[in-house]
């Protein structure tokens, strides 16, 4: 014959652990003595529910511009304006010659004064830095076949806080970069 577990037809009594009596969470709201801290209790609870309705309604836009999902907007990667510059950037390398290529997709990030800008979608990473008047520079040199130097200069600066445009050179060939935040 099968019996019920004890813990199903026992219910253990709040605030006993064991064979101690702990005390009980809820003694602590009981009604105050004292008239004046009476009135206090119920003016710190209004304290709260507003604070937590500010958190609350204060996410409204996030939610409203992610399509009611907060948690792509938190977890995308973006930096919001009021960070400076840091975060991502993306937009369109165009050549001034059509023999310098076709137009690619470049993608900038700024760290805290340093960037590292990648204007063709491959393994070339221009470094540089950042300065606090938000223009930026940045070289890279790699060794060609014949094992000479080519070197590949990026400058740009923020007009705005939306925008980032700059021009890009190596050798005879130059391109013009306009970055938005991605």
């Amino acid at each position: 014959m099968r019996t019920s577990p004890s813990c199903q037809s026992k219910y253990p009594k709040l605030g006993q652990v064991g064979k101690k009596n702990l005390k009980k969470i809820l003694g602590r709201f009981q009604p105050l003595d004292n008239p004046s801290l009476r009135r206090a209790v119920p003016i710190a609870s209004l304290a709260c529910q507003l604070l937590l309705a500010t958190a609350v309604f204060g996410c409204a836009d996030d939610l409203a511009s992610t399509g009611g999902k907060l948690a792509d907007r938190l977890q995308s990667g973006k930096v919001l304006a009021w960070d400076g510059l840091q975060g991502r950037w993306a937009g369109p390398v165009v050549p001034t010659d059509p023999s310098c290529g076709a137009q690619t997709q470049g993608l900038l990030s700024i760290g805290e004064g340093e960037f590292g800008f990648d204007p063709f979608q491959s393994t070339t990473v221009i470094e540089g830095k950042v300065t606090d008047d938000s223009h930026m520079a940045g070289n890279l040199v790699r060794q060609n076949s014949a094992h000479q130097s080519l070197t590949i200069s990026f400058e740009a600066a923020a007009s705005g806080s939306d925008t980032i445009a700059g021009t890009l050179q190596s050798g005879r060939c130059h391109w013009t970069v306009t970055l938005h935040r991605d």
